[in-house]
């Protein structure tokens, strides 16, 4: 909603009485706007909930840069420099080159100028369909029966275990479908099922149990912090489609990460997740209210960004009240600024005035009913906001829960709803497991592979630990 107000400049209003009136005003005027805006956004909520009920497309959204107060750019960026990948790419076959061996000349004298090299990437995508024969004997003398001896990884099983592998690994890494995956399967020539396709993901989720539990219980407690933010998933019940609403977790920091599907998301399944050891370390996340007072840790960070961003959605109409919003943001990004260079370099004099700007900042009257409001719920959660003054190497924001999340989100919005409680359970124990190796710089595959065949410890998830 665009109002065109006429501008009043108040400071040249010299009859203080009347200036102190037409404030006055125009700080109820901004009330009856920011109502008025209000009503609009829930008149569109109950349309699109008349839309949905009626059957009715949904609307596009499309997300404006138009701000009334935009972000400031933090920092200057490093400049990229491109670099030779020659010494990065691993090599797994040599081709020596056709060389002359006599000149045209009759010479085969030659002197070497050079030596040329070129490193060009490929992969091989192919059916490797094995027949096993063998023949069962029986002695002769004694009539013993000597049967043939089938390898472990494929007794039982139809399909190798590097395919089966490679199932779990398109399901959460590559975030493909049941259908494409069979689609991908049988264009190569393997003779596969979406069923069989699930029934892998089940049997490979069994088998990624151990790992699963030492990230829950061995990683978190060794952890020197922890990350946590939760978002919705659903689960759609076989047969009677009805949806059940869930909530996925994350835990984890730098190096770990943990997922965790529950019912609820509350103090309780947080400390539930958490374990006896993981309540003791600090602990960082946004202030919904499951992290809020209930939730028995005691060092508990709120996230710097997520305070900015209550901020930013303030939307003042009246020029003077943009005015002082953009200063207090100013001043934000300015505590933000210095609060990770104290990260950095920890120094007793930055810490005294961080936290002398914070009162300073939080104590200000503007006149912005709204704003002061704001401020005062900042200035009430300063215990949660300044922990890091405490802990300096304690990361302000929770960026590392958000990005873990995406991959959940991303699965969801592909895949949708998981269809059991085992599909809640695979889930949960891939991410787990593939999003921990690929931070602690291990091959993801080849660690899923290990992990399912049982030739890696789950120890090789917990070598990068936080120092």
């Amino acid at each position: 909603m665009n109002i065109d107000l006429p501008e009043i400049e108040v400071d040249k209003i010299e009859d203080l009485v009347l200036a102190d009136k037409v404030i006055q005003l125009l700080i109820v005027v901004e009330a009856v706007l920011e109502q008025n805006r209000q009503l609009q956004k829930r008149v569109q909520q109950l349309e699109a909930e008349v839309a949905r009920l009626k059957g009715r497309p949904r609307k596009p959204h499309f997300t404006s840069s138009d701000r009334s107060v935009s972000r400031k750019l933090l920092g200057n960026k490093s400049e990229w420099n491109k670099s030779s990948k020659k010494d990065k790419i691993e090599v797994d076959q040599e081709v020596e080159l056709a060389e002359v061996k006599e000149c045209e000349c009759g010479s085969r004298e030659f002197r070497i100028l050079r030596t040329r090299e070129k490193i060009v990437q490929g992969i091989i995508i192919r059916r490797n369909n094995i027949v096993y024969r063998g023949k069962e004997k029986q002695c002769i003398a004694c009539g013993k029966v000597h049967n043939v001896q089938i390898p472990g990884e494929i007794k039982g099983y139809e399909f190798d275990s590097e395919l089966r592998s490679w199932v779990s690994f398109f399901k959460y890494e590559c975030r493909m479908t049941y259908p494409l995956i069979y689609d991908f399967l049988t264009g190569i020539g393997i003779k596969i099922s979406t069923g069989q396709i699930a029934n892998i993901i089940m049997e490979n989720s069994d088998k990624l149990i151990p790992a699963w539990t030492h990230l829950k219980i061995w990683a978190i407690k060794t952890a020197k912090y922890l990350h946590s933010d939760a978002t919705g998933v659903k689960r759609k019940l076989h047969g009677s489609g009805k949806i059940i609403n869930q909530h996925v977790h994350f835990v984890g920091h730098k190096f770990l990460s943990v997922f965790k599907i529950t019912k609820r998301y509350n103090s309780a399944e947080i400390e539930r997740i958490l374990g006896k050891r993981g309540v003791r370390r600090p602990y960082i996340s946004d202030d919904a209210s499951p992290n809020g007072e209930r939730l028995e840790i005691k060092d508990k960070q709120l996230c710097w960004w997520h305070e900015i961003g209550l901020y930013l959605k303030l939307e003042p109409i009246i020029r003077m009240n943009k005015k002082v919003l953009e200063e207090v943001l100013e001043e934000l990004w300015r505590f933000y600024e210095k609060a990770c260079r104290y990260g950095r370099d920890p120094a007793e004099c930055l810490k005294s005035e961080l936290a002398d700007l914070f009162i300073k900042l939080t104590n200000k009257s503007t006149g912005y009913k709204q704003l002061d409001k704001r401020l005062c719920l900042t200035r009430s959660k300063q215990e949660r906001l300044l922990l890091f003054l405490q802990y300096p190497w304690l990361p302000i924001t929770n960026n590392e829960a958000e990005r873990g999340l995406r991959k959940a989100v991303i699965i969801r919005k592909i895949s949708g709803e998981t269809k059991s409680k085992q599909g809640d359970r695979a889930l949960e124990r891939h991410l787990s497991v593939m999003h921990t190796a690929r931070k602690q710089g291990l091959d993801v595959f080849q660690t899923l592979h290990g992990l399912l065949l049982g030739d890696l410890s789950p120890f090789v998830l917990t070598a990068k630990k936080l120092t």
